[in-house]
């Protein structure tokens, strides 16, 4: 035990003796701090200054006239950008941006196009043109910037469909106000209609039951006009007959008595007949008058201007065959008179006699138009009657339609009175959703979230670089056992540790900025880090040297692409995600997050007890190795000796 002692003693000595070494081992002291610290810091806010990236903004919009007002929706653009201090804005034209985009003189460009305005008028017609904005990335010079850029026009489209949704919300709005009010002006329009066509349908159908009401009398008009026509045809006839008989009076005077005596007859029946046919038709000129002053729109009709034209001809028709039949029976009544003095004044009586047939003629030509007259009456009263029947059903479709109206525009009216608009309907609707944000174990900046990944590397990169310039294979003296050999190498690598833990707590808790949730968890567990990754360095290079910091290296880049440090493990290749739980910067990663952020202890003493299983292997495999070659060493000295 002694020995051991003084060959554990003897092989710090030889350490301290060597001013190279620990000059040596200051440098490898420094290496994690510098490593983590200096990319910490180069990298600590890189969000925080993009207004230093140049940015080249090209305005091609023009002026746009709708409804009167005249829209510059790229010029407002413009002016929010100069307003706004995000990136490093340009305003160029065209040929300066794709000159500058291609000289790296601007990372990305936004294009603001001729048509952007009057594309924003087009949201009120059937098929409107959506805006269109156009970025050009320069994803070449460097893509992080280019997807940066790609954000802030997705936000600068978002503000611009709020603004132009809230607008064209404010003018829909202000159509339904006046949607309103022409529903209830109309309501009330339709009302008076309907009370109107109520009235005109009950008129109508007082017409109708008047009107049909008079068809018989119409109807016996018409008989009567037929009747007379015949008998005045064969009065004609009569006459006519007379007249020639009247050349054989000289030897027929009694018959000529017996005609007159039936002609006076016929003709005081023809008087007789006559009054009732005038009074009928003044009767029908009467109602038609009736019928025009209960409707004065009457007047247009064609039917009843046939009508009035008819009743017309058939009065006119009546005084000339009335005023014949006067003439007619006075003649006769002095014919009978004067029949004393007919033998001797037959001369001129013959003159009478061809006047009283003439008259005859004129008669019967007047009763015929008399007929005709008034049967196109009656036809006419038909075709009123039907006419006023359709009118009637007309009428009640009418009065059911704007009845229908009236209500359908009362109630779409009052629906339309329970919208009530505001500015802050308008911006709702402009913006529905609205996210608010409540976040979960909150990171203040991009360092902070990747200083674990970072802490971890460089911690790992320290131990890795110290087996270069300290020797773990070689002693100053045989090992008398494996586990001195060890304990002899890994005191001085924890020591190291120490150092190396104290200067990465104390120059980003203290100069960087990095602010754990408990400095002295962060230092402690940064000198637990170390010390497993110091173990596992010993155990690769004291088992294959050179070999074993190649096998190192290639733990290294595994570590750096598939243990979560920048994106999720979820994220990358499923072979990345297999060996992501094997690998140990996994845990040193979740440790450190647990106190830089989450304050997930429960995590970081599962963590802290895989680290030791690792810790363990490497060392129990390292001492086994190590005790293994001292044994064989010391059977190979054995023989020689025996030798």
């Amino acid at each position: 035990m002694k020995r051991g002692l003084s060959w554990f003693a003897g092989e710090w000595a030889a350490l301290a003796r060597s001013p190279k070494m620990l000059v040596s081992l200051i440098g490898i002291i420094c290496i994690p701090v510098l490593y983590s610290g200096i990319y910490l810091w180069a990298f600590w806010d890189p969000y925080g200054h993009l207004e230093r990236l140049s940015v080249a903004v090209v305005n091609e919009d023009k002026p746009a006239e709708f409804e009167g007002e005249t829209y510059t929706i790229g010029s407002d653009l413009v002016k929010e950008f100069q307003a706004d201090r995000s990136f490093d804005w340009h305003f160029v034209n065209r040929e300066e941006a794709d000159r500058g985009l291609a000289a790296n003189d601007y990372y990305f460009a936004i294009v603001i196009p001729a048509d952007f305005s009057e594309r924003a008028t087009t949201l009120a017609n059937q098929k409107p043109t959506p805006l269109e904005i156009t970025i050009k990335s320069n994803e070449g010079l460097n893509y992080i910037v280019a997807k940066i850029g790609q954000s802030g026009i997705q936000k600068i489209r978002q503000q611009l469909a709020e603004k132009l949704t809230l607008n064209y919300t404010e003018t829909i709005f202000k159509s339904l106000e006046e949607l309103k009010d022409g529903m209830q002006k109309a309501s009330t329009g339709a009302g008076d209609l309907h009370t109107g066509l109520q009235t005109l349908s009950d008129g109508t159908a007082k017409l109708a039951a008047s009107v049909k009401n008079n068809q018989a009398s119409i109807t016996q008009l018409d008989k009567g006009a037929a009747d007379l026509k015949a008998a005045i045809a064969k009065l004609a006839e009569g006459a006519s007959k007379l007249n020639t008989a009247y050349g054989q009076i000289g030897t027929g005077t009694k018959q000529v008595d017996t005609a007159l005596g039936q002609l006076q007859s016929g003709g005081k029946q023809l008087a007789a007949g006559l009054d009732p046919l005038a009074k009928g038709a003044a009767g029908v000129d009467q109602l038609i008058a009736a019928y025009a002053a209960q409707h004065p729109e009457a007047a247009g009709d064609a039917t009843y201007r046939q009508l009035k034209a008819a009743g017309s001809q058939v009065s006119a028709g009546l005084a000339q065959v009335q005023a014949s039949v006067k003439k007619f029976n006075a003649g006769v009544g002095e014919l009978v008179t004067k029949h004393g003095q007919l033998v001797s004044g037959v001369n001129t009586f013959a003159a009478n006699m061809k006047q009283l047939s003439t008259g005859a003629a004129q008669l019967s030509t007047g009763a015929a138009s008399l007929y005709t007259g008034v049967h196109k009456v009656s036809t006419a009263w038909t075709a009123l009657i039907q006419g006023i029947g359709e009118l009637t059903a007309g009428e009640k479709k009418l009065v059911d339609g704007s009845g229908e109206l009236s209500t359908a525009l009362k109630d779409g009216a009052s629906k339309l009175t329970s919208i009530h608009s505001s500015q802050g309907l308008f911006e709702m609707m402009a913006n529905p959703v609205r996210v608010r944000e409540d976040k979960f174990n909150t990171l203040p900046n991009y360092g902070t979230g990747m200083a674990p990944f970072f802490v971890s590397i460089s911690l790992y990169v320290g131990a890795l670089l110290l087996t270069t310039v300290f020797a773990l294979r070689d002693n100053f003296a045989p090992p008398p056992s494996g586990f001195l050999w060890w304990l002899s190498k890994y005191t001085v690598m924890a020591a190291v540790s120490i150092g190396q833990a104290l200067l990465v707590s104390l120059v980003l808790t203290g100069v960087v900025g990095l602010n754990p949730l408990n400095n002295l968890d962060f230092a402690f567990f940064t000198l637990f880090v170390s010390l497993i990754f110091m173990a596992i360095i010993q155990l690769l290079v004291t088992l294959g040297d050179n070999v074993g910091r190649f096998f190192a290296i290639i733990l290294l880049v595994l570590q750096l692409a598939a243990t979560s440090g920048t994106f999720p493990v979820e994220l990358g290749p499923e072979g990345l995600q297999t060996i992501h739980k094997f690998l140990p910067i996994t845990y040193t990663v979740e440790g450190f997050r647990s106190i830089l952020s989450t304050g997930d202890y429960d995590l970081l003493r599962q963590d802290i007890w895989l680290l030791l299983v690792y810790w363990a292997i490497a060392a129990a495999v390292t001492i086994i190795m190590l005790s293994a070659y001292v044994r064989r060493k010391k059977r190979r000295k054995a023989r020689e000796a025996q030798a």
